[in-house]
This record gives structure tokens, sequence and C-alpha cells, in this order.
């Protein structure tokens, strides 16, 4: 038959008495019995936090992003020729495209990235470009087509488009 131990039941259920923190004296510190000192309630410790004395600066890349986003994009974009579906003569005109939309990313069509060709010859850059309920408009902001000469199958434009 197996004996029972229990040699340790009377030591752990003795109660230890507690040390008043404020009444220390060299013979505890002798023993190393600190496990049972009892704090008063408003007893708080200084700590510091470390700090870096080298912060990282945060950077704002949002510019350079944005210029590498348009570079990839006048690189990579496919470059279409699309003839134009109806213009307007009224005032200087607007010829329009319909079902299309932009492919110029951030940076939008203008004059630079965009052309209009009418015969075949390049019109002057002073016109605005627009998406309005998916359709491309293009506005001339000059007398540049003599309307009467021309029809839209004389028209086509030179851009990037989805």
């Amino acid at each position: 038959m197996l004996k029972q131990f229990n040699s340790n039941a009377r030591k752990l259920n003795r109660v230890i008495s507690k040390v008043n923190p404020n009444n220390l004296n060299d013979d505890l510190y002798i023993t190393g019995s600190l496990l049972n000192i009892e704090l008063p309630a408003s007893t708080s410790f200084q700590s510091h936090t470390k700090s870096n004395p080298n912060p990282t600066k945060l950077v704002n890349n949002k510019n350079k992003i944005e210029a590498f986003h348009n570079e990839i994009l006048q690189f990579s974009g496919k470059t279409i020729r699309k003839g134009i579906d109806t213009f307007d003569n009224t005032g200087f005109g607007t010829l329009t495209i319909y079902s299309s939309s932009l492919d110029y990313g951030t940076e939008g069509a203008s004059p630079e990235n965009f052309e209009i060709l009418v015969y075949g010859l390049h019109l002057p850059g002073h016109y605005t470009i627009k998406e309005q309920n998916g359709n491309i408009v293009i506005t001339l902001l000059d007398n540049y087509i003599d309307y009467d000469s021309v029809t839209v199958n004389d028209i086509y434009v030179i851009g990037k488009f989805k």
C-alpha cells in the first residue's frame, strides 16, 4: 500500500506576518525575506519612459508617388485613335464621343496629352476635355473647324481611353 504524502501540510496553513516598510531593519535584508512586505496604499513608483534620441521623421511622399503613378500611365496606357460621334457647331463647337471614358489617372486629360485632328491636321491646344454622363465632351475655345465642309468622319482624336 502507498504511504500518504503530507509532509508539508502544516507549512501550507501557516499565516505569514506582514512587514511594515517604514520599520524595515537590517535583519530583514539579511534573511532575504522581502516577499511579504505590505506597502501603504499611497505609495507610488516613479518610472521614466525611454525616448528615442534619433526619432524617425515621417516623410510625405504623396507628390512623388503621384508623379510616379502618372509616369506609369504615360508610358503604359494605350494611346487610341477614336472618331467622334457628334459635333455641335453652335459657338466654337463641342465634339462628343459616346460611351467612353478617359484613362489619365490623377493627371487628367489636357491639350498636352490629348490630340484632336481634322483631316489629319493637329488642332492647337485651346480646348477642354471632360467626362459627362459616360461620354467624353471636348469643348473648343476658338473657331478652328469649318463645320460646313467637315463631317464627323473627318474629325478624330488620339488619347488614352478605357
